[in-house]
């Protein structure tokens, strides 16, 4: 079903104004009346905020060598003083250099500081920027219905801002890494990437990521990292250049009714504990398998993947608050100290978690590039937190061609833990760096 946006929100807005403003707090955001213009208008409130969400471009060398854009999009100023800015790491990958375009006309060179490829996050830097950081919500408190702004640089036009609702949260694509998305029906399209996702406060609770379309435009189902699991990256990034990954050592899986009923809740959420690896820290905290981990640093768990998120950028050697269910019911709450992730060393493309076959006609691959088409990635695998999807044609493995699973794996195999994938993805080359 089509959503007349103009429509909902209007009764939205009218609602709330006429019949809900004796019990609303004065902290909420609501739309002022323009008494001047007799409109209704968020612009009061999301004006002061806008300068704050920059276009970014993606400076790389053609096939002559000489420089130039090779894409375009968003980003948002976090801290104004030393000038870091919060985009999408597919925003920034290949590029030699970046400019940033402030909105008051400006254009700025800025430096990568790090990205994460698992969370899709990155932060540049740039000097003089000359312009208010955009404040940061807690996207923990996030609620099914809030009104949503998404701001970027769509399809190559000027600042744009669409509205929307918040659809769905805690949610994962087909795509790869580290996923706990806001789901929105606020328009993004291409160039909104690493735009803000903002509540009607003009705060930043999300980074717009991803869209799910088969034409490559806005179907109204759109996906954004939440500030919390973002504002935990850019920490990292900003102190170290680099995510240091955690881990407690467990397997983790959906919650079945078998599985509950085992442990006596009567719901689905959470997460089950499928597998503890030997001398971990879930298994020196006491942890076994079949118990239904439901919180996490006093965050509760709803899915598998919002906790692999969690721990995946919780900072080791720190302890943790950690509540599961076994028996009865009856929830226990224990501490379990986050370890370095250690990534185990890559031989083959099974190991690495990627299911492939040669490539065919139907596979609309670009034209010369023979390499394996990759069909499956398997849930948690080096691969899939590496960045490779399903669909993926590898042309490339460490600048030598990919045209067979045994010239792969020879390839990975002499990598040496450093294996450099190029693969085709929607007609872009992707470079993928997997480390061991």
């Amino acid at each position: 079903m089509t959503h007349n946006f103009k429509t909902l929100g209007a009764a939205i807005f009218i609602s709330a104004l006429i019949g809900g403003c004796a019990t609303t707090s004065p902290n909420q955001a609501l739309p002022q009346t323009d008494r001047a213009r007799n409109v209704l208008s968020f612009a009061d409130t999301l004006e002061s905020v806008l300068p704050s969400v920059v276009r970014i471009g993606r400076v790389s060398r053609n096939d002559e060598g000489k420089p130039g854009l090779s894409g375009i999009g968003s980003g948002a100023v976090i801290d104004a003083e030393k000038g870091y800015v919060i985009t999408n790491t597919h925003v920034v990958t290949g590029g030699e250099g970046f400019l940033i375009n402030v909105p008051d006309g400006r254009v700025l060179e800025a430096r990568l500081v790090g990205m994460d490829t698992p969370t899709d996050i990155a932060v540049l830097q740039a000097d003089d920027l000359n312009v208010d950081a955009i404040n940061i919500a807690d996207s923990d408190k996030l609620r099914v219905s809030d009104i949503v702004f998404a701001v970027g640089y769509p399809l190559g036009l000027d600042q744009s801002l669409s509205l929307g609702v918040i659809s769905g949260l805690g949610r994962s694509t087909s795509g790869s890494g580290l996923q706990d998305f806001i789901q929105t029906d606020a328009a993004i399209n291409s160039g909104n990437s690493g735009g803000p996702l903002l509540d009607s406060q003009g705060r930043l609770v999300g980074i717009n990521t991803a869209i799910l379309s088969k034409t490559g435009g806005s179907n109204g189902i759109g996906f954004s990292v939440p500030s919390n699991l973002a504002s935990q990256v850019t920490s990292h990034l900003i102190s170290h250049g680099e995510v240091r990954r955690g881990s407690i050592g467990i397997d983790m899986a959906k919650v079945s009714e078998d599985a509950s009923d085992k442990v006596g809740i009567n719901h689905w959420n959470g997460a089950l504990i499928a597998g503890v690896r030997l001398e971990s820290a879930a298994e020196k905290a006491g942890l076994q398998v079949g118990d239904v981990i439901t919180s996490f640093d006093n965050r509760t768990v709803k899915t598998p993947n919002a906790l692999r998120a969690w721990i995946g950028v919780a900072m080791p050697g720190k302890p943790y608050a950690l509540t599961y269910v076994r028996e009865n019911g009856i929830e226990k709450t224990l501490e379990v100290e986050i370890t370095p992730f250690k990534v185990p060393v890559i031989e083959s493309l099974d190991q690495l978690g990627a299911i492939v076959r040669p490539v065919t006609a139907a596979d609309n691959g670009p034209a010369g590039v023979k390499g394996i088409y990759v069909s499956r990635v398997i849930e948690g695998s080096p691969a899939e937190l590496a960045g490779l999807q399903s669909g993926d044609i590898i042309a490339a493995i460490n600048d030598e061609l990919a045209d067979s699973k045994h010239v792969c794996d020879r390839l990975i195999s002499e990598s040496r833990g450093r294996a450099r994938l190029l693969v085709m993805r929607y007609g872009n080359a992707i470079p993928i760096i997997i480390e061991s």
